[in-house]
């Protein structure tokens, strides 16, 4: 059975769910929810406002009110201790499929209008009369693209139903020893969970399979000892006058890179390196240097990067370095052609439909971006290939998961760059923190005000966030003599780029984005980050977005707003602002959460994971063992 197959999924919906890297049925059954959303059973009585909750009654048959713009479609639910009114907008079909006879649970939030109990947008279930009525956990799923959260609920729930699933990707004997859940009622317990005891169990069963297949992975290609290659002759004399022509001076960690690769170009042995380093720890320049390597061997090198403004920005910085040596770059992206004979090829995924000859080095920046299945293709060029990541990889977890790679570690910042000043702005003092950035932009710094990715609610209630274009009109009223300017993902490639172009060449000043620009965006004269409900990301894309300021060697700035009074977020953002490294904030996000409280990509890690986290040591060490099981033959 296809995706097709399923009802309701036709071509549009099938494209879609492609560009979601969504193929296959298990594709879509492990597209997990980002949440859960818990309602309370209750009755009309009882029901609180404010609260999401669910009843058990019968309903009126719904009429419709016609205004000049929308229309209203009304019915009244009936239980034995009272009654609530329930509202939808533009859903005439609610009119016909209700029947006032049959009784129906109802799900939603209660709120107030005109003195008035109403839900909006309510949940129907027709049940049994004398149904349970019992507390309910809600999954709630991420919008992807034109792919809205209730398809993924709808589709899947039609795939539990089937009478045959996917088998279990796990041996029978480590679900035993590790008292696993079986992958059937794991599924079924994740996307329609009874309880939160009963979730944390599906999610520690699926994240010991993300990792165990992670392992299993890694030791394969360990003990893969056949594939061997040509060693290149490098030019060091060429290396070492272009480091001594560099208007700065390399850190040590840079140094001993440089070294370390170089020794790994000209061995028969296939380079398979990582290069972690904090953000802003120069890992650009080493990219560069190994690129001049290659090409004084006599080979082509080829850059990778996962959206088209960081790949047009590492395209500026080898041209700029580069065509001075007589060196060639071409940028190849889905709108750019551009050139495969060049001696630096530098694109977005693009590249991997490509057929580039000649390759002698593959260099994949924030590899970690790229989906699962674009990584499986990476390394199709050559033989040689350097990664690069400012994902934090603590030392101790990499001797498991990352035991095929080659790591180095970059932990020194370039000389005279500042630590970014940050901290936390209660919203009484909004107003001298902007008069305070009136100061700073007449003084000729820029800045970024950045947001949450708002995605499409499932219920009209749940975007209570500043949206990016109504903060933008805010700031327009607030610095009236400055110019402002959107990005977004949403925005076409060219786009993008032309508002980043403005930005970097100081025609905008104040930039309003998503956190999109977390990744490899480099404006020297951008001094200053304001994050709005910051506490709605992750430590992790804070630290991301706090390293996009105080580049050009100035003091950076990052201002978080947060309208949460919650101790748990305020101990959250008090944490990220005294800690500097990457990899603390890292573990204590994986402390303070709870199970299935953050999903997706907000905690993904290097790996792209979907539930497990590479930080979480006591899983690591079990599905190693638990690989090295399968791997090795009893």
């Amino acid at each position: 059975m296809t995706l097709t197959d399923l009802t309701g999924i036709g071509p549009k919906t099938a494209s879609a769910l492609l560009k979601a890297d969504i193929t296959t049925l298990t594709d879509l059954l492990e597209t997990y929810p980002r949440t859960y959303r818990a309602y309370q059973a209750t009755t009309a009585k009882n029901a609180e406002l404010g609260e999401y909750i669910v009843l058990q009654g019968q309903l009126s048959k719904p009429i419709s009110k016609k205004t000049t713009r929308v229309t209203t479609q009304l019915a009244t639910f009936t239980d034995d201790t009272g009654k609530i009114t329930l509202r939808w907008f533009n859903l005439p079909y609610i009119t016909r499929s209700v029947n006032p006879n049959a009784t129906y649970q109802i799900k939603g939030k209660l709120d107030e209008f005109r003195g008035v109990k109403q839900i909006v947008s309510p949940e129907l279930t027709k049940v049994e009369e004398g149904s349970e009525l019992i507390n309910q956990l809600v999954p709630i799923y991420r919008q992807m693209g034109s792919l809205k959260p209730w398809i993924f609920r709808t589709k899947i729930k039609k795939i539990l139903e089937l009478d045959t699933l996917p088998p279990d990707p796990l041996p029978a004997k480590i679900i035993k020893e590790y008292s696993l859940l079986d992958y059937t009622t794991a599924l079924n317990t994740i996307h329609t969970p009874p309880t939160r005891t009963v979730l944390e169990g599906a999610i520690h069963r699926l994240s010991f399979q993300e990792l165990y297949g992670l392992q299993l992975a890694a030791l394969t290609k360990k003990h893969d000892k056949t594939k061997l290659t040509k060693p290149l002759k490098v030019n060091s004399l060429v290396v070492q006058q272009f480091i001594s022509s560099l208007p700065f001076t390399l850190t040590n960690s840079q140094k001993k890179a440089i070294n370390s690769i170089l020794l790994d170009l000209e061995s028969s042995t296939p380079m398979n390196r990582l290069l972690a380093g904090e953000v802003g720890s120069g890992k650009t320049i080493i990219a560069v240097v190994m690129a001049l390597a290659t090409h004084s061997a006599g080979h082509r090198t080829i850059v990778m990067a996962p959206t088209l403004i960081l790949a047009n920005q590492l395209h500026v910085a080898f041209t700029s370095l580069l065509t001075p040596l007589g060196l060639t770059t071409s940028l190849v992206t889905g709108s750019n052609k551009g050139s495969l004979d060049t001696d630096i090829v530098i694109g977005t995924h693009a590249l991997l439909t490509k057929k580039v000859s000649n390759v002698g080095l593959t260099i994949i920046d924030e590899q970690h971006r790229f989906g699962v299945k674009q990584r499986d293709s990476l390394g199709l060029f050559s033989s040689h290939s350097l990664m690069m990541t400012a994902t934090p990889i603590p030392r101790s977890l990499a001797q498991t998961l990352f035991s095929q790679l080659d790591i180095t570690y970059l932990t020194e910042l370039p000389s005279g760059r500042l630590p970014v000043k940050t901290f936390a702005v209660p919203e009484t003092k909004r107003f001298d923190a902007y008069s305070w950035l009136k100061t700073e932009i007449e003084k000729g710094n820029q800045v970024f005000f950045v947001t949450p990715l708002i995605e499409q609610a499932e219920e009209q209630d749940q975007t209570p966030l500043k949206s990016l274009k109504d903060l933008e009109a805010k700031l327009k009223k607030t610095f009236p003599e400055q110019t402002i300017d959107i990005m977004h993902g949403k925005m076409k490639d060219q786009e993008k780029l032309a508002h980043m172009e403005s930005f970097r060449s100081g025609l905008t000043q104040i930039l309003v984005a998503t956190s999109m620009i977390e990744v490899g965006l480099d404006v020297p004269a951008a001094n200053i980050i304001v994050i709005e409900n910051a506490d709605r990301f992750g430590l992790a894309t804070l630290h991301q977005l706090r390293g996009r300021v105080g580049r050009g060697g100035d003091q950076g700035y990052c201002l978080l707003f947060s309208e949460t009074n919650t101790a748990k977020a305020r101990e959250r953002l008090k944490y990220f602002i005294r800690t500097r490294e990457g990899d603390k904030l890292a573990l204590f996000d994986l402390q303070e959460r709870g199970p299935g409280e953050i999903f997706g990509s907000t905690q993904s890690g290097f790996f792209a994971l979907k539930l497990a986290s590479i930080y979480d040591q006591e899983l690591l060490r079990d599905t190693y063992q638990a690989a090295k099981q399968s791997y090795e033959p009893c």
